[in-house]
């Protein structure tokens, strides 16, 4: 049994937000943004975790949580002591401040309440496995046995997995393990899971739900990015992973529907983003997916708190360089190379799909060398980055008529701009360099 979507009201930092599922979730999102509400709800809702007196919000006087399910199998589960097999269903659960629960059901009919017995029943059609930021001996282990019980229910080749997962087993059992070790055997079985499930069709995990913190922990870079494909070829074989991370190795443009930032204030606590629309169109998609393999990290851009889209490497290279000699640059924004002016539009779609804050820095391009076509395509392409832009998250600074020319306050000739980020960045860095009024205003600008 899947969820496919969960509305929360009132739930610790949470006043109300609204989740759609798919089998694989990223939940990303700065530093105490409500990640952890967000599972603790999930978790409670499918009866996997205990109440607490803190889980409802201050000042609130009840909590809801109201959940749609998809029944992929038409396993059943009885309500008064009827039979029921439906596809599709909700199910509510209203708890005050005195811990009194209610339970509610509902499928093409109006919502009906039910006992808690009947919820739990509801409930056990979902396996939950856990697997908490910190793993320790007893919560590994019981991530372990619980797959050992799928893996005598399934199909596959026991003699080599079943057999790896149980040395893996008596290895959390020795002594001493690190949570290092911890983690790295974690990342052994998930490799065995992917690649049992590869070769049966389907995972071995059925339609379990793994929620995993933050995967990363203890991984070099290339392990990360194995686990990621590890846990991406799961899903697609029908099993349910919910992550969260602060790792933009987990996070692909290819999978955006699956990635949900979550942010927080003080007024309306914290509340999911997601787009489940359709990103890029025609030529869009290939453009756009070519320029994002080529340069992977800029996967980053959905962690930061500002994102800086400029062209080129010069740009990069350069802004970043003197706003750290200025005494402005941010670690929390990043800077983004989007690989041509014809391309930040597209970065700046998906930035106001996914509301984070940016500015789109572009070479206005009207250098006196510049024929009168070239002026016309240059002058069409600003105004279609102007356009694009939402002012209530980002804005635009125009160099004039591009970096070097910033950099060098002078006219540059055609000629000149061979080797654009060595010189560049060998002048800037110069002792004698200094930097002009205009350039440094639009510098302290950026990065305000």
């Amino acid at each position: 049994m899947y969820l496919k979507k969960l509305k929360i009201k009132n739930w610790q930092c949470i006043k109300e937000t609204y989740i759609e599922f798919e089998n694989l979730m990223l939940f990303i999102g700065q530093s105490n943004s409500g990640k952890t509400s967000i599972m603790a709800a999930i978790m409670y809702f499918l009866g996997f975790r205990n109440f607490r007196p803190r889980d409802i919000r201050n000042g609130s006087k009840f909590t809801i949580l109201e959940g749609r399910f998809y029944n992929s199998k038409q396993n059943s589960y009885f309500i008064d002591g009827k039979e029921y097999r439906d596809r599709n269903f909700w199910v509510k659960i209203v708890k005050d401040s005195n811990r009194k629960e209610q339970y509610f059901y509902r499928c093409s009919s109006p919502w009906r309440e039910i006992c808690e017995e009947e919820y739990n029943n509801i409930m056990k059609l979902t396996q939950v496995m856990y697997i908490p930021t910190i793993s320790e001996k007893e919560e590994t282990q019981y991530f372990v046995r619980c797959l050992l019980k799928n893996i005598d229910t399934s199909k596959i080749d026991e003699s080599a997995s079943l057999n790896k997962v149980i040395n893996i087993f008596k290895e959390l059992n020795s002594d001493y393990t690190s949570h290092g070790l911890y983690r790295n055997l974690i990342f052994e079985i998930i490799c065995e899971i992917a690649y049992q499930s590869q070769k049966i069709g389907h995972s071995i995990l059925k339609d379990t739900l793994l929620i995993f913190e933050e995967p990363e922990l203890y991984l070099h870079p290339q392990r990360e990015k194995e686990l990621f494909s590890c846990l991406n070829t799961i899903t697609k074989l029908g099993a349910q992973i919910y992550v969260t991370t602060h790792s933009s190795n987990f996070v692909s443009l290819y999978k955006y529907r699956s990635i949900c930032i979550i942010r927080n204030n003080l007024q309306n606590g914290s509340r999911v983003f997601q787009y489940k629309g359709k990103l890029f169109y025609g030529d869009e998609i290939k453009n756009f997916n070519m320029n994002y393999w080529i340069n992977p990290d800029r996967s980053e851009l959905f962690f930061a708190k500002k994102v800086i889209l400029v062209e080129g490497q010069t740009d990069k290279i350069v802004l970043g360089y003197l706003a750290k000699k200025l005494g402005v640059y941010k670690y929390d924004y990043s800077i983004v190379e989007c690989g041509s002016k014809s391309l930040i539009p597209q970065f700046i779609k998906l930035l106001n799909i996914f509301k984070i804050p940016y500015v789109a820095i572009y070479d206005k391009d009207n250098h006196y060398w510049r024929t009168q076509e070239e002026l016309e395509h240059s002058n069409e392409r600003n105004k279609i980055i102007q356009r694009a832009i939402n002012p209530k998250i980002g804005y635009y600074i125009e160099f004039e008529n591009d970096i070097e020319e910033e950099i060098y306050t002078e006219k540059r000739e055609r000629r000149n701009y061979k080797n654009k980020p060595f010189y560049a960045l060998k002048t800037v860095s110069s002792e004698e360099y200094h930097i002009s009024n205009s350039f440094k205003k639009k510098i302290l600008r950026i990065f305000s």
